[in-house]
Parts: structure tokens; C-alpha cells; sequence
């Protein structure tokens, strides 16, 4: 039987954590897919051990190579040629919940243009997780519904967790935008979306996402303004192919991730990139709508204090950050210390 979803897997010196990614495809309950791995120019012995797994593998793999030009440029190749009706994406050092293929499978076999799930910062629990996801767990969304959901719940969203049309990326020419270090795969999402009419929401944390919070911080350079010009081009795009979402998308996540770039700014404590990016960008009303529409009190918090004064956003935003870590930090002890205590009773 053809496969009905190729699986595109970027490859960067990613020897010590690819197996595992491997090893959620193979235990997935549905195998109607495909993998292509790319190996973007590692230096370690990222293509030998993809070749040999593909070679001693049940699954099938294909693996492509390239002189290191970044992960979109790897995504790009892997999407060529494509003849399965649907395309996913898995990074190198992430995994699937051992159902996730087939929820997601099963949401778009419901008439629907997308299927995505929830993310996991805990790949651990992802990975060995062998329950089934239950039928309660789908929601069918209006296209406008699912847009909101994905921009107010981006913390619980990644890219990687949408199935994707193959006929609605060839139809629209989709693909991310090569030499873009930073908002690429937010980029591509979007424009997705703006060409769809329904999704299908799989309420389950499906996708193990691993998290390097040190890099973040210790690697800021002035490219992740990056996502700042993505969303602007982003805005753009919809006001012509999607406008009855272009207003909220302004509103909102516009200045979220301009707010995003300044925070990254801020905690990294690189002042004068800071100061360029906030002039350069003129994050003034970028702000001023954040703290109407910003959900959350940290998001309109910061954004008041940065009306009050870029100085203080500067200075309090790491602040604010510090003390919400602590909070879930001890939310997190307590309810490791209650798990314990359940278990003696037990």
C-alpha cells in the first residue's frame, strides 16, 4: 500500500538524539507513512547512523543529503517530489506519541484541511506513553476558531504538530523561507492556515518537544529579529489571502512577537541590541496593543511597563520571568511531593 504522509526530518548533528526520534516512528500505531531524512551538513556521525538504521529498518526511510544551508533549506528538499497526500514534520531531537500519526490521520479523514495536537515538554512521557488517545480528545474547529486557538496557545503548539495538505502547499507554494534562523516555521504555518476552511484539534499532548532554554540565552544575536520580520510578512499575507483574521492577527500576535524579540533582548541582557531593535522596530504601539489584548497579566504587565519606560522593561522583564520559574517550580515539587505520598498509600 502507497503511503498516505511523508515525514520530513531535518538532520544537523543530531547523532546522540536521532534514534530515539527513529524509534517513535517505528512504534507508531498507524505505518501509513513514509520518512525522508536530511542530513543538512553534520559534522559528527549523523549520516552514517541514519544510513544504517534506514538500512536495518522496517520502516521507510529514505535518506538525502546537502552542504549545511539550515533546517528550512532541509525541510525544502525533503518536501520535493512529494506524492503522498499529506506531509508531517519531525525534528531530530523531538518525538511522536506512539498514536499521534494516527489521531492526526484521523482528524483530517473527517473532511477537515489540518489536524494538530498539544506539546510536551517532556519528551520522556511522550516517548513511553502507550495509551491510545480518546475520542473526546477530537474538536472540529472553523478554520477563524482553530487560527485563534493555535495564536493564543502558541506556548502548547509547535509547527511539527500539524498534518499538513499536500495539494494546499503545492497549490499556494508554500515552503520555508530559507536563510531564516528564527520565525520560519511560524511563517509557514500561517500562510497554511490562511488557505484552509476547517482543523481538527486532538486536545492530547502528543508531540515530546526538547527544550534548550541555556542556548536561548546564551546564544542572542541580532538575527532573532528574524521572527519580527517574519510576522510582519506574515500580517501582510493574510490581510490578502485571509482577511477575516488579519485584524485579530495585528492585534495580537504581531506585538506578541515583538514583545518575544525585545523579552529575548532583555534576558539575554544585550542592551544595545535591545535599543536598536526597539527603535528600528518602533515597539511603542506594538505595546500598546499588547496591553489591551494580551491574555495574560505577565504579557500586559511588561507591556505597561515598557509604556512606562523601555528601561524598566528592560530591567523588570527578567525579574518578572525569575519569580514566575520559582512559582512553577514549587507548583511542580508539590505535586512531585504528592505523587510520592500517593504512591506509599498505595
Amino acid at each position: 500500500m502507497d503511503p498516505a504522509i511523508r515525514i520530513v526530518i531535518p538532520c544537523h548533528n543530531c547523532a546522540r538524539t536521532i534514534c530515539r526520534a527513529l524509534d517513535s516512528l517505528h512504534q507508531q500505531s498507524f505505518q501509513g507513512f513514509e520518512a525522508i531524512l536530511v542530513d543538512d551538513g553534520s559534522t559528527d556521525d549523523t549520516w552514517k547512523i541514519i544510513t544504517q538504521y534506514a538500512a536495518h529498518s522496517p520502516l521507510k526511510l529514505l535518506c538525502l543529503s546537502q552542504r549545511h544551508a539550515g533546517a528550512a533549506a532541509a525541510r525544502n528538499l525533503g518536501m520535493e517530489d512529494c506524492t503522498t497526500p499529506y506531509l508531517m514534520f519531525l525534528d531530530a531531537d523531538d518525538v511522536y506519541h506512539p498514536d499521534l500519526i494516527r489521531c492526526l490521520y484521523h482528524g483530517v479523514g473527517h473532511g477537515c484541511d489540518t489536524a494538530f495536537c498539544l506539546t510536551s515538554r517532556d519528551v520522556d512521557a511522550v516517548f513511553s506513553d502507550v495509551r491510545s488517545v480518546p475520542a473526546d480528545c477530537f474538536h472540529r474547529l472553523a478554520i477563524d476558531e482553530a487560527m485563534e486557538y493555535f495564536m493564543y496557545h502558541k506556548e502548547q503548539i509547535h509547527f511539527t504538530g500539524f498534518l499538513y495538505s499536500r495539494e494546499i502547499l503545492t497549490r499556494h507554494a508554500i515552503r520555508f523561507r530559507s536563510g531564516v534562523c528564527y520565525g520560519e516555521d511560524l511563517e509557514f504555518v500561517w500562510k497554511y492556515l490562511a488557505h484552509c476552511t476547517s482543523a481538527c484539534l486532538v486536545h492530547a499532548r502528543l508531540y515530546g518537544y526538547e527544550n534548550h532554554p541555556a542556548s536561548a540565552v546564551h546564544q542572542v544575536r541580532w538575527n532573532k529579529t528574524d521572527l519580527a520580520d517574519a510576522m510582519l510578512r506574515t500580517g501582510q499575507y493574510l490581510r490578502k489571502q485571509h482577511p477575516t483574521f488579519a485584524d485579530s492577527f495585528a492585534s495580537y500576535m504581531l506585538p506578541r512577537s515583538m514583545w518575544t524579540v525585545a523579552k529575548t533582548f532583555a534576558l539575554g541582557r544585550k542592551w544595545s541590541m535591545y535599543q536598536l531593535f526597539r527603535q528600528r522596530y518602533h515597539l511603542r504601539p506594538y505595546m500598546r496593543q499588547l496591553a489591551e489584548t494580551a491574555r495574560s497579566r505577565p504579557l500586559r504587565l511588561t507591556a505597561r511597563l515598557y509604556l512606562l519606560s523601555p528601561w524598566l522593561f528592560y530591567h523588570g522583564v527578567g525579574m518578572i520571568s525569575r519569580l514566575r520559574k520559582m512559582k512553577l517550580e514549587r507548583r511542580n515539587s508539590h505535586h512531585a511531593d504528592h505523587q510520592r505520598t500517593d504512591q506509599r498509600l498505595q
